[in-house]
């Protein structure tokens, strides 16, 4: 075990805004073992407090840049932290301006630098770019002391670029209070619809148009309704590809598609818009309250919402994007489908709603498999592990 006290440096987002990659960072700054074994700092890379903000090349952005720089150094002088832990979020060569700064720095104070990178479409990104650009970014990526992945699959994406040893794998994790939270929910109520929640961009690349798609056809065979959690969005900044297939994207426009399958089919009624965010007391009524949690993404790192959802006892629809394949087992602890699919998605969805055993006996494995593997303590356990691995393999 690491030694305890040793100074470890985060450098990642917490909300606002609370999506994912914020609420990630946020859930392992508290967790109690992390902070027993380590002198943990923290560094906020939020730049933006709204989601549909985020990627905007503006002052604020460059202001921020400036301000990160001064702050990381400031940390690094004072401190001298052995371990450091950045989580950056985006693929983008003005994301790596931010990314090898860091890198650098980090190696200037001697401090050994993990990155967790969060999201799924780095590979894209890199083989994008001219052969000067991908040599400059594994010349720096090799510098870092292991690239951790959120998934097996998603060790992948850095294939070819790190030596094996240096690409590891570090999970996102639950807090132990939201996983408590339903430790005494009883679900299955026939008295009311079987309740659909989606929770994330409301944008074509979330899978959000694809699920539209099906609710005519549901609602007119089920008593069902759908609650929409997150931003109005007509696409998603750095999305791309279908992160399947590889396959570029061509975009249906949210709000179209919302008046031809929604409004112009008649079924308002079983729809629900339940904001941008929720959080608090309002986000455990939500999961409470649901049924079934449905996610059919084109591209994703590890989801937060997917992990919160298994927390619940929800059976989860995802895709076969990023670390879903890794954390779902199908037909057991929910189903992987394959994105765009609409047809297998219909399908999938009915064969729950029709079936309330089903439903609570794959969110009864969902939950059961989370508590397994990713609540807090056991991941910060793993990243202590990581830490005090020293150079060579990160993984055992």
């Amino acid at each position: 075990m690491i030694h305890p006290r040793k100074k470890l440096l985060i450098i990642g987002p917490v909300p606002p805004p609370f999506s994912g990659p914020e609420i990630g960072t946020k859930t392992l700054l508290e967790s109690q073992v992390l902070n027993e074994a380590c002198e943990v700092h923290h560094l906020n890379t939020t730049v933006r407090k709204s989601n549909a903000e985020k990627g905007k090349l503006d002052v604020q952005m460059v202001t921020a840049f400036l301000r990160y720089l001064f702050s990381l150094f400031g940390i690094l002088w004072r401190e001298r932290p052995e371990y450091a832990l950045y989580c950056p979020t985006t693929a983008s060569l003005k994301g790596w301006t931010r990314d090898g700064t860091t890198i650098l720095l980090c190696k200037l104070f001697s401090t050994r630098l993990f990155m967790q990178f969060r999201g799924g479409h780095f590979r894209f990104f890199y083989d994008s770019l001219n052969p000067i650009f991908r040599w400059c970014i594994r010349t720096l990526l090799r510098q870092s002391a292991a690239m951790l992945a959120q998934s097996e699959r998603l060790k992948r994406q850095f294939e070819g670029i790190l030596a094996g040893s240096q690409i590891g794998r570090f999970p996102n994790s639950i807090s132990n209070s939201f996983f408590s939270s339903f430790d005494t929910v009883e679900r299955g109520d026939t008295d009311r619809p079987v309740t659909v929640l989606f929770i994330g961009h409301l944008s074509f690349a979330k899978g959000y148009c694809d699920l539209l798609e099906t609710i005519p056809t549901l609602c007119a065979d089920h008593d069902v309704r759908f609650r929409f959690v997150g931003a109005p969005a007509s696409g998603m900044r750095n999305i791309h590809f279908n992160q399947a297939t590889g396959e570029r994207l061509v975009h249906n426009n949210p709000t179209e598609w919302y008046q031809r399958f929604i409004v112009d089919a008649g079924v308002e009624a079983h729809v629900e818009r339940m904001g941008e965010r929720i959080e608090g007391e309002a986000k455990l009524d939500a999961f409470k309250e649901a049924d079934i949690f449905v996610l059919p993404s084109y591209s994703e790192g590890f989801s937060m919402a997917i992990l919160e959802a298994m927390a619940a006892g929800l059976p989860v629809i995802a895709t076969c994007v990023g670390a879903a394949p890794d954390v779902i087992e199908d037909g057991k602890s929910g189903y992987v489908i394959n994105p765009g699919d609409i047809p297998v998605l219909m399908e999938r969805l009915e064969s729950l709603i029709a079936n309330r055993q089903k439903r609570l006996d794959v969110g009864q494995a969902a939950r059961e498999e989370c508590r397994a593997n990713f609540l807090v303590d056991a991941v910060s356990r793993r990243l202590l592990e990581i830490l005090d691995r020293g150079p060579g393999a990160v993984d055992p």
